[in-house]
């Protein structure tokens, strides 16, 4: 024989299930916390395969749980250059980064140089261009 429940308690079961349901594992936010990344690469990780994600249904419809973060994925702290190096640099090495740094910077300069040449080149074409007008179009058009 088939017992037939009321309404409200299957609707209150089918939402104490989909509760339960996601519950289980992690949801988008909170892996994208736990990555150090924002929550649309974690859609997008789920997306290209790199996480597997279940949808479940939760109190505002289907949503997605992750039941395992795989390992190497998320943003990659930047190493600190004292930390990671075991030996101590010497006078000589230290003077070779300083020359190759002033090099680097003035090549720099030079191209801000050029850069900033080009500009003023433009800069005056335009007054050209624009200054040759000496009336509006609609006056020289209808005035005499």
């Amino acid at each position: 024989m088939i017992q037939c429940l009321p309404l409200d308690r299957i609707l209150f079961l089918s939402i104490h299930l989909s509760m339960d349901m996601s519950r289980q594992g992690l949801s988008i936010a909170e892996a994208a916390k736990s990555l150090g990344v924002s929550t649309r690469t974690v859609r997008r990780f789920i997306k290209s395969g790199k996480i597997d994600a279940q949808l479940v249904p939760g109190p505002f419809g289907q949503e997605y749980r992750i039941l395992e973060l795989p390992k190497g994925l998320g943003k990659k702290k930047p190493l600190d250059n004292m930390s990671s190096q075991a030996t101590v640099q010497t006078p000589v090495q230290i003077m070779e980064i300083i020359r190759e740094l002033q090099e680097k910077n003035l090549n720099l300069a030079a191209q801000l140089g050029v850069a900033t040449e080009r500009i003023r080149h433009l800069e005056n074409e335009v007054r050209l261009l624009t200054g040759a007008k000496s009336k509006p179009w609609w006056k020289r058009l209808f005035g005499r």
